[in-house]
């Protein structure tokens, strides 16, 4: 068996889980399905304005009502979800609706997995999960009184890995894991690249981390993944995965923005490699009756069109038209705005 992948994006060896296969096509929604969580990782890389709190996001969307689940998993035609947090175990009630309305509306291949610390997985839990759908589940067991936990999903027909981050130099712990996985006929161990943000930092600067791969990608945090890696390379009773912190920064949501873009874009939205929608804003002082063929009307007097025919509209309305913006934004339902520039003023024009 050998390495399969790419360093800048992830290692692998044998076959990987469906989930990360799913996430690959950028064709998992991820639901974060609660902030709250009674471990405290020093690396825990959830932000502020969800950690702790009791918040519930599809992808980046904040979900007040579950049916919008559904809205979001449409817009991106999803194959399948992710269910973090926090740890999502401490709302079961919320998990077990979640689960039970995706695969109602979507079916039994719609693929679910879910990551928990196990703290609080026991046979009731995982009845729970299995009997609504849950296809995999993923555990970070910070504590070794957690592996019980692992031991209890392994009975059930389900999908179970361990999934934890690659800590510089901390190899024999995690190998020792990793063959205590194997004792125990799990399926797979995934490595994340450790990740600094603006929340762990002080955290991971006061152990000696620093970035030095990518934006968020903590220095050794790789060469201790590859080299746990290459340990395991022939052993078949085992996949270990390794997924950098490029990917989830750039491929994973990049990938996901793509799918967003071809199933839910505006015909008179255009794209950019980076997965983001371009549009124009024509701001006019009358009606442009041409405007339902090239967009669509935004508010009074103000209309999207696709970027390429400004020109033409500004040569047949240019009496009607008094602005005229390029706006680029997230395809996701936030539209986050990335920027507006004005391209065209009468003012400055006439």
């Amino acid at each position: 068996m050998t390495i399969i992948g790419n360093p800048e994006i992830g290692l692998y060896t044998g076959k990987l889980p469906k989930g990360c296969e799913l996430c690959r096509l950028g064709s998992k929604l991820v639901l974060f399905i609660t902030g709250e969580c009674d471990d405290n990782c020093y690396y825990c890389p959830v932000s502020e304005d969800r950690f702790g709190k009791d918040k519930i996001f599809a992808n980046e969307t904040e979900i007040k009502d579950l049916e919008d689940v559904l809205y979001e998993a449409y817009r991106m035609r999803a194959l399948g979800a992710g269910i973090t947090g926090g740890d999502p175990i401490l709302k079961i009630d919320r998990v077990v609706e979640i689960i039970s309305l995706l695969k109602s509306e979507f079916g039994s291949n719609f693929h679910i997995h879910l990551y928990t610390t196990g703290r609080y997985v026991n046979d009731d839990v995982m009845k729970e999960l299995v009997n609504a759908g849950l296809d995999e589940i993923r555990f970070h067991p910070i504590r070794d009184e957690y592996l019980n936990a692992i031991k209890i999903a392994s009975k059930y027909n389900i999908d179970v890995g361990i999934e934890l981050p690659s800590i510089p130099n901390e190899e024999d712990r995690i190998i020792k894991l990793i063959e205590w996985a194997k004792e125990n006929n799990i399926k797979f161990v995934n490595l994340n690249e450790l990740e600094l943000n603006s929340r762990n930092y002080l955290h991971l600067n006061a152990r000696g981390f620093h970035v030095s791969h990518g934006i968020t990608g903590v220095k050794g945090s790789f060469d201790t993944a590859y080299k746990i890696i290459r340990r395991f390379e022939s052993d078949k009773k085992i996949v270990v995965h390794y997924c950098s912190s490029i990917y989830k920064d750039l491929v994973e949501t990049r990938t996901r923005f793509f799918r967003m873009i071809r199933y839910s874009s505006k015909p008179y939205e255009e794209y950019t490699e980076e997965g983001t929608i371009i549009r124009a804003l024509i701001k006019a002082n009358g009606f442009i009756n041409e405007i339902e063929e090239f967009g669509e009307q935004h508010n009074l007097n103000q209309y999207y069109v696709m970027p390429r025919i400004v020109n033409y509209l500004l040569e047949k309305y240019k009496n009607n038209i008094d602005e005229v913006y390029i706006i680029e934004e997230h395809p996701d339902s936030r539209r986050l705005k990335i920027s507006e520039k004005l391209i065209y003023t009468k003012s400055q024009n006439s």
